[in-house]
Parts: structure tokens; sequence; C-alpha cells
């Protein structure tokens, strides 16, 4: 494995961990938290969204989801151009405990970009796009050239 690629893994999983980590603390499993996260940040999301932004499989984020609607802190609703399409809405129980949950998190996140400052947070945002954008299309690069 080159070094690169070992340390690329080696960061990406302490920053997991990192997530792990907090969850544990705060009492919730990582991936409500995800999906607490994006809820957080969405009035009308769906799972497939959800999904989407927090890279969850889509039957991880429903089974969130049913655990959510089970403890009142989520509703369905239906889409607003399609009727078929469920959105996610925190309920006012769901967003006292995301605001309990997440104000922690935002607090811990914005001391960290402070003292890493405004340009290094710009940079370091920029290239995982830039890495992400990359990776998709050489994926799809190689995925064509075996099909």
């Amino acid at each position: 494995m080159s070094l690169e690629r070992e340390k690329f893994w080696e960061a990406w999983g302490q920053s997991n961990a990192l997530y792990e980590v907090w969850a544990a603390w705060k009492k919730v499993n990582s991936k409500q938290l995800f999906v607490l996260y994006e809820l957080d940040h969405g009035d009308y999301i769906t799972q497939k969204n959800i999904a989407d932004y927090t890279g969850l499989p889509k039957q991880t984020v429903n089974t969130v989801i049913r655990d959510f609607i089970a403890e009142g802190f989520v509703t369905l609703a239906s889409g607003r151009n399609d009727r078929r399409e469920k959105l996610v809405v925190l309920t006012e129980s769901g967003k006292k405990h995301a605001a309990e949950t997440l104000a922690p998190l935002y607090a811990l996140e914005e001391r960290v970009f402070s003292v890493m400052g405004e340009e290094r947070v710009k940079q370091m945002i920029d290239t995982i796009f830039l890495f992400n954008a990359i990776f998709e299309k050489e994926m799809k690069r190689g995925m064509k050239e075996h099909d």
C-alpha cells in the first residue's frame, strides 16, 4: 500500500472513530447521529437524500427513521410535487432532541474550525470534494471498462 493511501485511510478512520466516540458519549449510535445531523439541516428531506448525504445504505436510513418515528422524533409527509415521495420531517420533540444532541457537536466543530482557520477549513473541504469527484469519475470509468 502506498504511503499516501495508507495515510488517507488512517485519517479517514480517525475521523470516523472520533464521531463514533462522540456519538457514544451522547448515547446515540453514529448512524442515528448522522441521520439526525441531516434532518437538522433540511426542512423537507427524503430518505434517499439522507442516504446520499451521509453515505449510509438506504436500509440503514430506513431503520433509523423507523426508530425515530417510534420515538416520536419524526413523521413522514407526502412530497410537494410527487405524493408518492415521502418526506421525513422532525416533530417538535425531534427538534428538541436534535438541539440537545447536536448543539454540543456543532460547538465542538466550530471550535475545531476556529483553531484550524478559515483558509485551512476551506482547503480541506475543497480537497475532499475534489477527491470525491475524481474518485467517482475514475470509478465509473473503471466499471465501464470491466463490464
